[in-house]
């Protein structure tokens, strides 16, 4: 009953509509984590903290199985306007590239397309897989980041010497939970928290480039932007709008780092269909589907629950699901059980709500303005 009335707190306020709209917002693809079964191994015995007890250590760069496991089951359906279900991915542009940032002696970060990413860990050319998704609506790229990587935090520890991120440096591993030299930090993920205004110009210039080469990439701008675990300045929305980003992907609760008051973190309230001062849209996930974090839980009744309460209050039912869940390299029963579970959701939506429309979240923001 909590959970229905905090769903229901969720869905009132904010943009209506009496289309059973299905948006299926993923994170995290192209980036890296865990590199190997072999490298987890090592820093689990070196005691390595590599995730928050919430399994984070089964997340690894995507195979070419991984995609194509994933777009078998997405290809299987269609709703009644023949669209499949659409993953909206929220794409990493790039990676660290280690080697060069070691000869730097840590003084300067260097980056890698995540295509070549693909090459160094699998020996595989993606992009025709990536245009094949893209080409038959299975997927549609929207922007996250540069690289999912708070680098300023994480290149000045690995200068003062920081024991546990150097290790983890030497494994190719930067997801580490330990002590950072920020008191407001105890990992490296949040790309966009910022405590200082030199940061905050760091990460504007990053986002920039990242969205460039978004387009570069794909061959159109990106017009949704999801940050790295819900956290980023305000400052950076009027910036990322002259680029072209007119919706923010978010969670009720955003993380705003003040760059004034050495990144002390204020909670803003968001909900689908909010407006900012410069004409900017906020959307809210407000179906969990993320399986890897407990599978004692029935996840499909779970996301039927919410995503009914979402259609009730006459709202789009934006389902988060991220790349975790689907890929195998480290653990390949964990994708297979993950992969069976979405294919029986995808198939108990069309059953329910045979008038679904599958909709990315580029093409939500269009409705809705």
């Amino acid at each position: 009953m909590f959970q229905r009335v905090k769903n229901s707190l969720n869905n009132i306020p904010g943009w209506h509509t009496n289309r059973k709209i299905i948006v299926i917002e993923s994170d995290d693809w192209g980036s890296i984590r865990m590199p190997s079964k072999k490298a987890l191994q090592s820093l689990t015995s070196k005691g390595i903290k590599t995730d928050n007890n919430d399994n984070w250590e089964l997340d690894c760069l995507e195979s070419k199985e991984d995609l194509e496991n994933l777009f078998f089951v997405l290809s299987k359906y269609k709703d009644t306007k023949d669209k499949h279900p659409v993953f909206t991915f929220n794409t990493v542009m790039g990676n660290p590239d280690f080697d060069k940032i070691r000869k730097s002696n840590f003084e300067t970060f260097y980056f890698e397309h995540f295509f070549d990413s693909y090459k160094r860990y699998y020996g595989q050319d993606l992009k025709m897989i990536w245009e094949e998704g893209i080409e038959k609506g299975l997927i549609r790229p929207q922007f996250h980041a540069r690289e999912h990587l708070n680098v300023s935090l994480w290149l000045k520890d690995l200068r003062n010497g920081n024991k546990n991120t150097k290790v983890a440096f030497d494994y190719d591993f930067f997801g580490l939970v330990t002590e950072t030299s920020s008191i407001n930090q105890q990992h490296y993920l949040a790309a966009y928290r910022t405590e200082n205004f030199e940061e905050l110009d760091f990460i504007k210039n990053a986002t920039k480039e990242g969205l460039d080469i978004f387009k570069k990439t794909f061959g159109f701008r990106s017009k949704t932007f999801i940050a790295c675990n819900y956290v980023w300045p305000k400052e950076l929305e009027s910036f990322v709008k002259s680029k072209g980003i007119s919706l923010f992907q978010s969670q009720r609760g955003q993380l705003q780092p003040d760059p004034n008051a050495n990144g002390k973190i204020k909670i803003r309230r968001h909900y689908t269909g909010q407006e900012n001062s410069i004409g900017q849209i906020y959307t809210v996930r407000n179906v969990k589907f993320e399986p890897f974090e407990n599978s004692n839980i029935d996840w499909i009744d779970q996301s039927l629950s919410e995503i009914q309460n979402a259609f009730f209050w006459h709202k789009p039912a934006i389902i988060s699901t991220h790349r975790i869940n689907y890929v195998g390299g480290i653990n390949i029963k964990h994708r297979g059980r993950n992969l069976k579970l979405l294919d029986q959701l995808l198939q108990r939506i069309l059953i329910k709500w045979p008038d679904v429309e599958f909709l990315s979240s580029d093409q939500l923001v269009s409705i809705i303005k």
